[in-house]
């Protein structure tokens, strides 16, 4: 029979009445907490640094022990840090995705390749500016991140579309069609923007997490999303869209 005796400190030596068995000593790492969720550059270092522990206390211990050392993560921060890659290598696949299938959704209601391009820049824009202030505000990859980023160009894609569909299907010259596009979409998607953003607040008081954080991503998503639609990619059909003029039956325009 075994027999087991604690140490302080969480540390441990186990023998059998005759001889040491196993020795477990704790080592606390006074950079990371248990609560603390650090980035996965960050944490790759601190692994890296105990790995190298390990290989030179593997050296001591063989030569005693005729063993080497095991190592475990008892808080399991190295195994988020490496879900966090898979995370990360999930997110930008499923973000790539998304702007694919969004291009191909743009181009079959505008038929214009221009038209499809500036709408996706428009898309990547929001990506990029919901991404980047989630980070500011403190939001580490998880696995609730990587579901929203993948999402998020399916998310970002409405507005552009309703803009860009209509642009299409107007005639005059560009400035005769922007005006008739925000005649014809501009309240309606303004309306959209409102109730989807009003719709999202009461999520901001939700207790469980996914909740808390989707209703936070939905009002970042549309506020940037109709922000960029109407002002960056209407802006730029505005200086560099093309005049179209109605044909009559005969062809002739």
């Amino acid at each position: 029979m075994d027999f087991f005796y604690n140490t302080p400190g969480g540390s441990r030596i186990g023998w059998d009445g005759n001889d040491v068995k196993f020795v477990a000593i704790s080592v606390e790492a006074k950079e990371i907490s248990r609560w603390d969720r650090p980035g996965e550059n960050w944490m790759r270092q601190r692994y890296e640094e105990y790995d190298s522990l390990s290989a030179n206390m593997d050296n001591i211990a063989f030569s005693a022990c005729k063993s080497k050392v095991i190592m475990t993560d008892i808080e399991q921060k190295f195994v988020f840090m490496n879900n966090q890659a898979v995370y990360r290598t999930s997110a930008i696949r499923g973000a790539l995705i998304g702007v694919a299938i969004a291009f191909a959704v743009l181009l079959a209601a505008t038929w214009s390749p221009l038209v499809s391009l500036f709408a996706t820049l428009s898309i990547l824009c929001t990506m990029l500016s919901v991404i980047g202030f989630t980070t500011m505000i403190g939001w580490k990859l998880g696995a609730i991140e990587a579901i929203l980023i993948s999402i998020l160009a399916g998310f970002s894609v409405d507005y552009v579309v309703h803009l860009g569909h209509a642009y299409s299907h107007n005639y005059g010259d560009k400035d005769q069609r922007i005006i008739e596009t925000f005649s014809e979409m501009g309240s309606p998607v303004f309306s959209g923007m409102c109730t989807s953003v009003l719709a999202s607040l009461p999520l901001f008081g939700c207790q469980l997490q996914f909740f808390a954080k989707f209703g936070t991503f939905l009002c970042l998503t549309i506020l940037f999303s109709w922000l960029f639609a109407n002002f960056g990619f209407m802006s730029i059909l505005a200086t560099i869209g093309a005049s179209k003029e109605k044909k009559d039956k005969g062809g002739h325009t």
